[in-house]
């Protein structure tokens, strides 16, 4: 049979070419952001100089020749008591009833604005606002080291070494002396991203990323008098691709407020809302 095939292919003056298989299908197309990273140690390190301004950014040449709408983007967190806020939810059906219902939470004393932030971007632009304070914590100890010596049983000599371990005794679990740290960053950061819908007019989808971290608390370990605490850290996170209509809230998430250091839920509950607006 193989024979045949090639007297086949001989006879006709064609060679036997495999079947070449399909080419693959390419990416949807994205849009364009501006993505570089800062250059240098800004690229590591939140705190160096100019990293929290974002002045290390490059800027990318082809900004120069896209016309961009300017937007404003609002981030709302609110406290609220769980029950309440879950009846006040049901009665949420449209872009007015959220508007009324944030009117009424300025006007309610047991509700709590926590955070209201604001970040001017551009479209197909990204941005990051960060409010951080670096909490610096100890990872291990070293225990207690030895008294300074044997007490002696008379003399003035005695008298300095007996007060000498006293004082050891007096304070022995504060001997245990931290000796490696680890670095913490506490605070609000808000990373947003925002990209014209092109099927929808006035419509953007913004990809948001709101995280905040508290101490909640020093844990002890192992004996009380020793004096070896960690930290214990609270963080709410919340991120994800919202699709929002200009001018209009929009609920982004509920979440338990964040717990003690008891762990014990607080019957509070925070409330996320989002929106964006042209700048002009």
């Amino acid at each position: 049979m193989l024979g045949w095939l090639l007297g086949l292919a001989a006879a006709t003056g064609q060679e036997a070419k495999p079947e070449l298989a399909a080419p693959p299908k390419p990416d949807p197309e994205m849009a364009a952001e501006d993505t570089d990273s800062p250059d240098g140690p800004a690229a590591d390190d939140p705190f160096a100089p100019g990293a929290a301004s974002g002045s290390a950014v490059k800027i990318p040449i082809h900004r120069g020749k896209e016309a961009r709408t300017p937007l404003q983007l609002r981030f709302e967190v609110w406290e609220l008591e769980t029950k309440k806020l879950t009846a006040r939810l049901d009665a949420v059906r449209s872009p007015d009833d959220l508007e009324a219902l944030r009117k009424d939470l300025f006007a309610d004393p047991a509700a709590s604005l926590l955070h209201s932030l604001v970040s001017a971007t551009d479209e197909k632009s990204r941005t990051t606002d960060e409010s951080i304070l670096e909490f610096i914590y100890p990872t291990e100890y070293e225990p207690p080291v030895g008294p300074p010596g044997k007490p002696l049983e008379r003399g003035e000599q005695a008298e300095k070494e007996n007060a000498a371990w006293q004082r050891w005794l007096d304070a022995a679990g504060k001997y245990s002396v931290p000796t490696s740290f680890e670095p913490r960053n506490t605070g609000a950061t808000l990373d947003v991203a925002i990209q014209p819908v092109q099927a929808e007019e006035k419509t953007w989808d913004v990809s948001v990323s709101f995280e905040y971290v508290t101490l909640a608390g020093m844990i002890s370990h192992g004996a009380d008098d020793l004096l070896i605490e960690m930290p214990a850290f609270a963080s709410t996170r919340t991120s994800g691709i919202v699709r929002l209509r200009e001018g209009q809230w929009r609920i982004k998430s509920v979440q338990e407020a964040p717990r003690g250091t008891d762990a014990k839920p607080t019957g509070k509950s925070w409330l996320t809302l989002v929106r964006v607006d042209r700048a002009r």
